[in-house]
């Protein structure tokens, strides 16, 4: 493999803030950089990472084989991206990379509660009809 070969991304295809995060990732990656593959239907023993772990976050293999999981992901995706790059590198620098990966993990634990709001435009059973 090289540098120029594709970041394998894992990801929870249950969830649709994950598959929204992956269409947008999808429409900016022009020279196919990425491949998604969904953690769920994944053969045993091909993911980057256990399940316990990839229920918890998205994971990227890289062409050489090391992996990033979580925010470390998310920074991985970017640096994949030409055009954002530069977000990639914001990422790295304190006090962004102090705060990215809490606020991940933050995210990453309510995606399906905050996926359902996202759909269905409502903030939740307690205020039904304000938007979010």
């Amino acid at each position: 493999m090289d540098g120029n070969a594709p970041l394998e991304v894992w990801f929870d295809g249950s969830c649709e803030l994950c598959r929204a995060s992956v269409a947008w990732a999808r429409r900016r990656d022009a020279a196919d950089r990425l491949v998604f593959r969904d953690a769920a239907t994944a053969p045993a023993g091909s993911a980057p990472a256990g399940a316990e772990q990839l229920a918890a976050a998205m994971w990227v293999r890289r062409w050489d084989g090391s992996v990033a999981g979580g925010f470390d992901g998310v920074r991985a995706v970017l640096v994949a991206l030409p055009r954002w790059r530069w977000l990639a590198a914001l990422l790295a620098a304190p006090p962004l990379s102090w705060l990215g990966p809490p606020v991940y993990r933050l995210v990453a634990r309510h995606r399906h509660r905050l996926s359902a709001r996202e759909s269905s435009g409502r903030c939740g059973p307690d205020d039904p009809g304000t938007p979010c």
